[in-house]
């Protein structure tokens, strides 16, 4: 596992799982983004293995893929919890899309900028 990104792998893992998380609580009713009947968690699953399999690659060029969707799993994750907050309460599970979201930038940072090693 020597080009492996074990942080951005953990992000992608992290953003796919979320989906399957209590996003939201209204009047103590909990809801996930999979019970939704539109495609949103199919995006956010894909988007999550798009970033494991990046980081498994350890390319340095497809970094740049992870940290964009780092950045756009981060920052959904902050829309909704705001748009959660005026009606309910947030749940789990946008904590933990937004810890993937910020896992998989920074594993995409990592990436980028990690030096080879001496031989």
């Amino acid at each position: 596992m020597k080009d492996k990104n074990l942080v951005g792998i953990g992000g992608g893992l992290l953003t796919a799982i979320s989906v399957f998380l209590p996003a939201l609580s209204v009047m103590g009713i909990n809801a996930s983004f999979i019970n939704y009947n539109s495609g949103i968690a199919y995006f956010f699953i894909a988007c999550g293995l798009i970033v494991v399999a990046v980081s498994f690659l350890g390319k340095k060029w497809l970094n740049i893929l992870s940290i964009l969707i780092g950045l756009l799993m981060a920052l959904l994750a902050l829309k909704y919890q705001a748009d959660v907050k005026d009606g309910g309460e947030v749940g789990i599970g946008l904590w933990v899309m937004l810890l993937g979201g910020v896992a998989s930038l920074v594993g995409g940072v990592m990436g980028i900028i990690k030096k080879k090693p001496v031989t």
